[in-house]
């Protein structure tokens, strides 16, 4: 069996991720989704956890890279304790996730899928929300039945504007079949802001905003509590 998971908001002591849940991260382009999933393996390795990463977009392995080479906090050592996959269709990804995930299910503390919905949104319909849904209620059955985390990040479906006014894709599927919502909001700082959200979509908390650089998010540490 793996270590229990459990990483909380530093101030409200919230649940951000946990084992035996499902953490939904959505938000625009370039509001750190990817960033903050590469810290959080990153830092869970550090810590002795194993983590498996499924990337259906730019590799998240690039930017791992990118902050190892730009802190000392990271090092190269630290990859050895991810195990990534790239996956470039939408058919790929379900199949990994609805056949071939249970095989490594034993030896992962935390799975992260960076991003969920990015090939589904270019073959959208009943047919393939059928087939997204499976997929998700996998991860649910995984995450309460062998007490493993799971991470997925998920892309928005509506046109960004001045008001920020954006939903997930597939936003009643993917909010039912996760435990835990966030919501990634580019300022025009270009900061980014945390928010957890209900079921429906209503803000619950708000972080302060934080700052992507080479090195990743420079506030982690102080925005998270991970408790070991």
């Amino acid at each position: 069996m793996g270590k229990d998971i459990v990483i909380r908001s530093s101030t409200s002591k919230r649940d951000f991720i946990s084992s035996g849940k499902v953490t939904h991260v959505y938000g625009p382009p370039k509001s750190g989704k990817s960033t903050l999933s590469a810290n959080i393996a990153l830092e869970l390795v550090k810590l002795g956890f194993k983590v498996m990463i499924i990337s259906t977009e730019r590799p998240i392995e690039i930017r791992m890279h990118t902050m190892i080479e730009a802190t000392e906090i990271y090092t190269e050592e630290l990859l050895r304790g991810i195990l990534t996959s790239d996956i470039y269709s939408f058919d790929d990804l379900i199949e990994v996730i609805t056949n071939d995930l249970i095989n490594y299910i034993s030896e992962i503390d935390l799975i992260i899928i960076d991003s969920i919905t990015a090939s589904y949104r270019f073959k959208a319909g009943p047919i393939n929300l059928t087939l997204l849904r499976k997929a998700l209620s996998v991860l649910q059955s995984i995450a309460l039945k062998q007490k493993k985390a799971i991470l997925f990040t998920n892309q928005v479906s509506s046109v960004m504007d001045e008001t920020n006014d954006f939903r997930p894709v597939a936003s009643a599927s993917t909010r039912n079949y996760s435990d835990i919502t966030i919501r990634l909001t580019k300022r025009r700082d270009n900061s980014t802001e945390i928010s957890f959200e209900d079921d429906v979509g209503n803000e619950l908390e708000v972080f302060e905003p934080f700052t992507i650089t080479e090195a990743g998010i420079e506030e982690f540490s102080q925005l998270f509590q991970i408790e070991t």
